[in-house]
């Protein structure tokens, strides 16, 4: 019955997502239009676009890209999104089973799925051309792989593990440090079962195994980037992943409101920035913008990872100056991380530029009037839906199965929240990337506080 149950909401959810892709496409503008021109290049048989000498992107999303384009044709669009869709359905079924391993309580799962199923706001961004909904995916197939060593520890699970984060950190690199999070919690649960198997050392994975199969996830992770760090090494003559430190900085540390809005700072290189903008950049030009002063930069002869290293220091030697302003304002955007409304989503079926390419546009009432009237465009709500997130944690934690994994996920939670809140102006496009891990916290506490519920009921009823 239970898989019965499982089966009818995942139709559902399908059902669904595909009512949310049926409203339209969205027009391939800004990165959409960056993603596209990647992908051509990829199409085109250059597979670490050389031809684009760019810093601040990836590879995976755009080969994504190219592989649907060159299999679908002239239903490209269309493809890619049915293809985000079922990855997002496919996140959400991941939430579901880590929930259920998690807890130990099958029932979690269902729970996990029920909670998902009024969700509508991160659906639109299946039908835009953007990385959200793989890397959802694969963050969620990597975290999944985590949970498999956990309960099989060997040196295959270990690969698999680094496989997948060398995968997730070529989507996106803000995955870079999320092994700080998975270190605590692969100790603790290396004591944990210690503690249980005791003596019964045939049972046992030691110490100095886990540090190897460690050590083989990261050199499997490393292997996995190293192509694309060596890209960036023959086209800027150094190695890195990617460069856009520099202009997420310069936003919070130089835009009003959710931004430190701080001053130049009087420094060399702030000297050196100002001379090249100006030079390169009209009089009524507004240096706070991101890209205006990233854009003029390039204009005046540097490459794309200087300006962000230069864009970098200026931003730094500002907040120098005025480190508790920048730190307040890090503080609130991290909170307002998890309350920012969901007042912009992408526009699907409007006019823009498509590109030539095939597009489609039905009007189903029900579901426009959900998306109109979301929930997730209050911040009362939002703020509400994170105190019960806290909420869900916490039982977690207090239920002793489910301690340390209820640690490592809070952890994980945490770590976007940190990082988001420190380089980026808060918006719900970045907290969606954590709905379904969010999900399977609030299924898995739905399923503890049942079943604690039914012991007392059953054992009146044996006595």
């Amino acid at each position: 019955m239970r898989n019965l149950l499982v089966l009818v909401l995942l139709a559902l959810i399908t059902v669904k997502a595909v009512a949310v892709i049926a409203l339209g496409p969205v027009p391939i503008e800004r990165d959409a239009w960056g993603y596209w021109k990647l992908s051509t290049l990829v199409m085109a048989g250059d597979w670490l676009m050389l031809a684009d000498p760019i810093a601040y992107r990836t590879p995976i999303y755009p080969w994504f890209l190219a592989i649907l384009r060159a299999c679908a044709g002239e239903y490209a669009l269309p493809a890619i999104a049915v293809a985000q869709s079922a990855l997002m359905v496919g996140s959400i079924a991941i939430a579901g089973q880590m929930a259920a391993r998690i807890t130990r309580l099958p029932n979690a799962m269902v729970w996990t799925l029920l909670l998902t199923l009024p969700a509508v706001s991160a659906f639109t961004y299946n039908a835009a051309l953007l990385s959200e909904s793989l890397f959802i995916f694969l963050l969620m197939l990597h975290l999944l792989t985590m949970l498999h060593y956990d309960e099989n520890p060997s040196s295959k699970r270990a690969v698999l593990a680094g496989v997948t984060f060398g995968l997730v950190l070529l989507t996106r690199p803000i995955v870079l440090l999320l092994w700080l999070a998975h270190i605590p919690f692969v100790l603790w649960s290396h004591y944990r079962r210690r503690r249980r198997v005791g003596k019964a050392a045939s049972e046992r994975v030691k110490l100095h195994g886990r540090i190897g199969h460690g050590m083989l996830a990261a050199f499997t992770a490393i292997a996995i980037v190293t192509p694309w760090i060596a890209r960036n090494a023959i086209v800027f003559d150094e190695p890195f992943i990617t460069q856009f430190v520099g202009r997420n900085l310069w936003v919070v540390t130089f835009q009003d409101g959710s931004g430190a809005g701080l001053e130049l700072p009087a420094t060399e290189s702030s000297e050196r920035l100002q001379q090249r903008f100006n030079r390169t950049s009209t009089a009524d030009a507004d240096w706070r913008l991101t890209w205006t002063v990233s854009n003029a930069l390039v204009q005046s002869g540097l490459s794309d990872p200087q300006t962000d290293r230069l864009m970098q220091q200026v931003s730094l030697d500002a907040i120098k100056s005025d480190q508790p302003t920048f730190a307040y304002k890090a503080f609130r955007r991290t909170v307002n991380f998890w309350r920012a409304a969901a007042t912009q989503l992408p526009a699907q079926g409007m006019k823009g530029n498509y590109l030539g390419e095939l597009i489609w546009i039905y009007n189903i009432p029900v579901l426009e009037a959900a998306i109109e009237y979301r929930l997730s465009q209050s911040v009362l709500l939002n703020t509400l839906l994170t105190g019960m997130i806290v909420a869900a944690g916490i039982v977690l934690l207090i239920n002793r199965p489910s301690r340390p994994y209820a640690f490592w996920v809070l952890m994980i939670l945490a770590y976007f929240a940190v990082i988001t809140g420190v380089f980026e102006i808060p918006h719900y496009r970045y907290r969606i990337v954590v709905e379904p891990l969010t999900a399977a916290l609030g299924g898995g506490a739905i399923a503890v506080l049942l079943s604690r519920r039914r012991k007392p009921a059953s054992v009146l009823t044996s006595s």
